[in-house]
C-alpha cells in the first residue's frame, strides 16, 4: 500500500481569510491571533472555511480498502485505474498477520489466529489460481472487462483522490478510530502523515484545532 500527496492548495491563512471576508478583511501573514480565530471557528462549528483548502492524493491499496475509503464521498472526487483497459492482475496486498473474528463485533477483528502459516498457504493458493484463471480467460479471447471478474478483493488498485481539507479531516477522524479495519487505518495514517510532512506546516493550526494529532 502506498500513499503520495500529489498536490495541495491553500493553508491555515486561506481558512482564516475565508472567515474574515465576512468583514471585508484579509491578512497576508499568519500570526498567533489566527490560531485563536481557528479555535473560535471550530468551537462554534463555523467549519465551512476549511472547505476552501484542497488536498490531492495518489493511493495504491487493495480493492477492499478502496471500498471502505470511498464510503466518504462528500467533498471528495476520485478517479481509479480501470481493469477494462489495464492488466494489473499481478499486484496484490498480502495479509501480514491473520486476525481472529472479534467476539464483541460482527465486523471487526481482535487478536491473531494460531495457524498463520496455514492461512498464508491458503491465500497464496487462491491468488495463484485467480491469476492463472485471469490469464487463461484472456488467452481465450475474453475481454479484460469480463476476465477481471475472477480477481479477488486483495487486488491492488490505484486512484487519484481530490477534495476539501475539511472532507479529509472527517475521513481522518472516522478511519483512524480503533474500530476501523487495520489495513484501512494504515492507509489513512499515511495520508495524514503526508499532510503533516508538508514543508512549513501550512495546516498546523487547523489540524491541531480540528482534533487531529
Amino acid at each position: 500500500m502506498k500513499v503520495e500527496l500529489i498536490d495541495y492548495f491553500g493553508n491555515d491563512l486561506m481558512a482564516v481569510n475565508s472567515a474574515r471576508v465576512s468583514f471585508g478583511k484579509q491578512k497576508e501573514v499568519l500570526d498567533l491571533k489566527d490560531e485563536k480565530l481557528i479555535e473560535y471557528l471550530v468551537k462554534h462549528k463555523h467549519t465551512s472555511v476549511f472547505r476552501h483548502p484542497q488536498l490531492q492524493f495518489r493511493i495504491t491499496c487493495p480493492i477492499y480498502v478502496e471500498r471502505q475509503l470511498f464510503k466518504h464521498q462528500i467533498g471528495l472526487s476520485a478517479n481509479s485505474i480501470s481493469g477494462r483497459y489495464v492488466d494489473f492482475s499481478d499486484s496484490y496486498t498480502r495479509i501480514e498477520e491473520w486476525r481472529k473474528q472479534a467476539t464483541n463485533s460482527k465486523q471487526g477483528s481482535d487478536g491473531v489466529i494460531a495457524g498463520q502459516e496455514i492461512a498464508e498457504a491458503i491465500e497464496a493458493g487462491v491468488l495463484g489460481h485467480c491469476r492463472d484463471a485471469y490469464k487463461a480467460l484472456l488467452e481465450l479471447g475474453v475481454s479484460k472487462e469480463q476476465a477481471r471478474t475472477v480477481l479477488p478483493l486483495s487486488l491492488n488498485t490505484s486512484f487519484i483522490w481530490t477534495g476539501s481539507f475539511l472532507a479529509f479531516i472527517h475521513l481522518f477522524k472516522l478511519r483512524l478510530k480503533e474500530d476501523a479495519q487495520a489495513e484501512t487505518r494504515q492507509v489513512v495514517m499515511q495520508m495524514l502523515e503526508a499532510v503533516k510532512s508538508i514543508e512549513g506546516d501550512p495546516f498546523e493550526y487547523s489540524l491541531k484545532r480540528l482534533g487531529i494529532s
